[in-house]
């Protein structure tokens, strides 16, 4: 009985490990990676805003790397590109931000602005701006909140001590003074 569980559970476990022994390996620098210059350069800059130490100029370098090698290098100011990567590899992240903006600036002045799914987002909320009255599930939250303080602050009201903590120090400290049991010292 006992063999019998252990064969089960060692059929289980390999039956659960047996597809990840099999899936191909996933790269990040797979067939996905955009050739564009423009969008190199951006990543560039999206490694330097999140890490500015070595491992993240290494990235950005590697990218504007990239960004100079590509074919596609439309709206790209290719002396300023060069001129960041200089910049960068003498560890003057600032100035180098500055010089690969500047030199995607073309590129971007001519995109139209991002709308809808192109932002990331998934569902657009419409403006609240123009709305200053409150409906009727606003003002039954309202005095559902009201109704729920004044009832906390009866139940504090109702449930507090006898004393408050001066009064019990006052109490403890005349009777330590009468009863030497208490660790007073007597009268």
């Amino acid at each position: 009985m006992r063999r019998v569980g252990l064969h089960l559970v060692v059929l289980v476990s390999l039956g659960l490990l047996l597809p990840l022994a099999v899936a191909p390996p996933t790269w990040a620098h797979g067939d996905g990676e955009t050739t564009e210059g423009y969008l190199l350069v951006q990543q560039a800059l999206g490694h330097l805003a999140h890490d500015t130490d070595m491992s993240g100029i290494d990235l950005a370098l590697e990218k504007v790397g990239d960004a100079l090698e590509t074919d596609d290098q439309d709206g790209v100011d290719v002396a300023l590109l060069l001129d960041g990567k200089t910049t960068l590899e003498q560890g003057d992240v600032l100035r180098a931000r500055d010089l690969l903006q500047n030199s995607i600036q073309d590129a971007l002045h001519d995109l139209p602005p991002a709308t809808g799914n192109q932002t990331g987002t998934r569902e657009v909320v419409p403006e609240l701006a123009g709305r200053t009255e409150l409906r009727s599930q606003d003002w039954l939250l309202l005095l559902g909140s009201v109704a729920v303080l004044i009832v906390g602050a009866w139940l504090g009201y109702r449930f507090r001590p006898r004393d408050n903590v001066r009064a019990l120090r006052s109490r403890l400290t005349t009777e330590a003074a009468v009863d030497p049991s208490r660790g007073g010292e007597g009268v």
